[in-house]
C-alpha cells in the first residue's frame, strides 16, 4: 500500500488507501457505512435476514466512548443515525434514529444500536401484506400488542402498576397490578385518594376506570375490594398499610404492560 504524508501544522497524519479516522481531531472524521453495510449489520445482529425494507440516513455523526459493551475514557469510534424499517410478524416497524457505531479506522468493527422511538407501520406502502409476516389479517396476539402499546403511550393514565388501591398492589410475577384510571386532576387526585381526602374508591374521587388498559387479575382484585367497601362506607377489614399515602413503589415497572417485539 502506498503511503503519503501531508503536513498539517506541526502534526503529520498518515493517509493510506484504507478508511482512516482523524486520530487527532476533536470530532473524528470517518467514512460513513454504506446502506448495504447498515442492512447487513442490522440483519446479522437481529437475525432478520432479508427483512430490512428501508434505510434512511439521518446524519448525526458523533464520537462515542462505548463499543461492544465496554466504556472507555476517550473516543474510540464514531456513530451515525438511521431510520430503519423492518418486516415483522405484526407489520412493519420503524426504528427511528437507530445508530451504527464503528471503531476508529475500521469499517468492519461496527455495531447497531436501536433508537428510543419505534412505531408500527402499514406494510402495504412497502409492497408487503398489511400485517407483515402475518398477512392481511391481524392475529390476536398482534391486536393485544397494538392495544398495549397504545396504553403504554397514554399520558393521562394513573394508578396501574406501581400503585396501591385497598389490598390490591400486584406483583411482578403475577402482573396483576391495580387497574388504570383517568382522574380529573391526574396525579393530584391520586394523592387526594391516598390521603383520604376523597373516596373510598378512585371512582368516588371522580376517576374513570379504563378497562382496556387494565389487566384481568387487577380488575378482579379491585372489583372484589370495591364490592366489600359498600359504596362510601370504608371497610374496617382493609389493612391500614394498604390505604396509607403511597404514590409509587419503585421496584415495580411504570406500566402493567410488557412490550416485546413480535419479530
Amino acid at each position: 500500500m502506498r503511503t503519503s504524508f501531508k503536513q498539517i501544522g506541526v502534526a503529520a497524519v498518515v493517509v493510506g488507501a484504507g478508511v482512516i479516522c482523524g486520530l487527532f481531531a476533536v470530532r473524528p472524521v470517518c467514512a460513513e457505512p454504506s446502506k448495504a453495510q447498515v442492512i447487513r449489520l442490522w440483519e446479522d445482529q437481529h437475525r432478520v435476514k432479508g427483512r430490512v425494507l428501508e434505510v434512511k440516513g439521518r446524519g448525526g455523526q458523533r464520537s462515542t466512548n462505548e463499543l461492544d459493551g465496554k466504556h472507555y475514557l476517550y473516543p474510540v469510534g464514531a456513530c451515525w443515525d438511521y431510520d430503519v424499517v423492518e418486516l415483522q410478524k405484526c407489520g412493519c416497524r420503524l426504528f427511528e434514529r437507530a445508530s451504527v457505531c464503528c471503531r476508529k479506522g475500521s469499517t468492519k468493527d461496527c455495531e447497531v444500536r436501536i433508537g428510543t422511538t419505534t412505531k408500527m407501520l402499514d406494510c402495504s406502502a412497502y409492497g408487503k401484506p398489511k400485517f407483515g409476516l402475518s398477512g392481511s389479517v391481524e392475529p390476536a396476539d398482534c391486536q393485544n400488542q397494538r392495544r398495549a402499546s397504545a396504553c403504554w403511550h397514554r399520558k393521562d393514565l394513573v394508578f396501574g402498576a406501581g400503585s396501591v388501591i385497598g389490598p390490591c398492589m400486584g406483583s411482578n410475577e403475577e402482573q396483576d397490578w391495580p387497574p388504570s384510571f383517568v382522574c380529573p386532576k391526574g396525579q393530584e387526585t391520586v394523592n387526594d385518594f391516598h390521603n383520604k381526602k376523597c373516596g373510598p374508591t378512585p371512582e368516588d374521587c371522580g376517576c374513570k376506570l379504563v378497562e382496556e388498559c387494565s389487566n384481568e387479575k387487577g380488575l378482579a382484585c379491585y372489583r372484589q375490594w370495591k364490592s366489600g367497601v359498600g359504596g362510601r362506607a370504608v371497610s374496617e377489614s382493609i389493612p391500614s398499610s394498604a390505604s396509607s399515602p403511597i404514590e409509587k413503589i419503585p421496584s415495580l415497572p411504570s406500566s402493567p404492560i410488557k412490550l416485546p417485539f413480535l419479530r
